[in-house]
């Protein structure tokens, strides 16, 4: 019962992050395009692994017990490409996502032709090499949004050390905590868990970064999507919403102090415009229309400033 209402929950949160974050960036080429479309990847998978989950323990057959194990491991090794260091290709890293599917299949095969408890190892060895993997990936990518890839680090570094506490509690005799933390129904709370803590770290790419006041430069200079309702009439809202986003992210970039606006950003920078302008094109792929949209307007220190777009 609690893996099904955990599940639901996941199906929510995918359906919502989809929508709300993934849809304006899908057909990126960027950093953030790649990465959010493989979490969305691996978003399915964990639901998907859940679903096969509740359908094995409720007496369907063994090829869903394979499924599940094997969408399970594949979750965190697809998180692995979306965090990898930029490439250039519209997949991401073809050897990473080369890596990903030989883990999966790995994984595959041993659910398939070894005993459960033994595959049950298998599962929880590779979970713990490919989620520390992709903590370490992810806390050291800095092309993404600092606040998602620190929360999906901290969670699959934790979900990894959990995973080699729970190989070692289970390679000893009976204990409370194999009976408990460490039991199967321990491991699904454990689960979803991070995988809905997970759904918060690429929902936090979707959000402006709130600021404090910035005492430093005297003189900045707001920039922002001219006419917001004509580009989203143009465009469509989700593409503007999209751009908005990589506008923020790219005066992030250039100054650590920039602060979001209203449809835009101010930033303490010379030729603010000029430069994001640049910015927008050689990094983030920007044509020449959607680097038209962007105008500049001189403005004095602000001590606050609404984030919302």
């Amino acid at each position: 019962m609690l893996l099904s209402v955990g599940v639901v929950a996941m199906c929510v949160g995918l359906a919502a992050g989809v929508i709300g974050v993934v849809l304006p960036r899908v057909g990126s080429r960027t950093p953030l395009g790649v990465y959010l479309r493989y979490a969305a990847v691996a978003g399915a998978l964990s639901v998907g692994s859940g679903l096969m989950y509740i359908v094995s323990f409720n007496g369907g057959a063994p090829g869903a017990l394979v499924v599940a194990d094997t969408a399970m491991v594949l979750a965190p090794a697809t998180l692995c490409v979306a965090v990898w260091p930029p490439s250039g290709a519209r997949y991401g890293s073809p050897v990473m996502l080369g890596a990903a599917i030989v883990i999966g299949g790995v994984m595959a095969v041993c659910s398939t032709v070894l005993t459960p408890a033994t595959s049950m190892k298998v599962k929880v060895a590779l979970l713990t090499v490919v989620c520390g993997a992709c903590a370490v990936i992810a806390l050291r990518n800095r092309a993404l949004p600092p606040r998602s890839t620190r929360l999906l680090g901290a969670v699959q570094g934790a979900y990894s050390v959990y995973s080699a506490l729970r190989s070692v509690v289970h390679s000893t005799p009976e204990s409370p905590l194999s009976q408990s933390l460490f039991s199967i129904t321990g491991a699904g709370v454990v689960s979803v868990t991070s995988m809905l803590l997970c759904g918060v770290a690429i929902g936090l790419v979707g959000r402006p970064a709130a600021r404090t006041e910035h005492s430093g430069s005297s003189h900045r200079t707001l920039v922002t999507i001219g006419d917001w309702k004509l580009a989203t009439a143009a465009f469509g809202r989700d593409r503007v919403r999209g751009l908005l986003i990589e506008l923020r992210l790219a005066a992030q970039d250039l100054d650590p102090t920039a602060v979001d606006a209203p449809h835009g950003v101010e930033v303490a920078i010379p030729s603010a415009a000029s430069a994001l302008r640049e910015r927008m094109r050689s990094t983030y792929g920007w044509r020449p229309e959607e680097t038209g949209l962007l105008i500049d307007g001189s403005s004095a220190p602000r001590s606050r400033r609404r984030t919302g777009a």
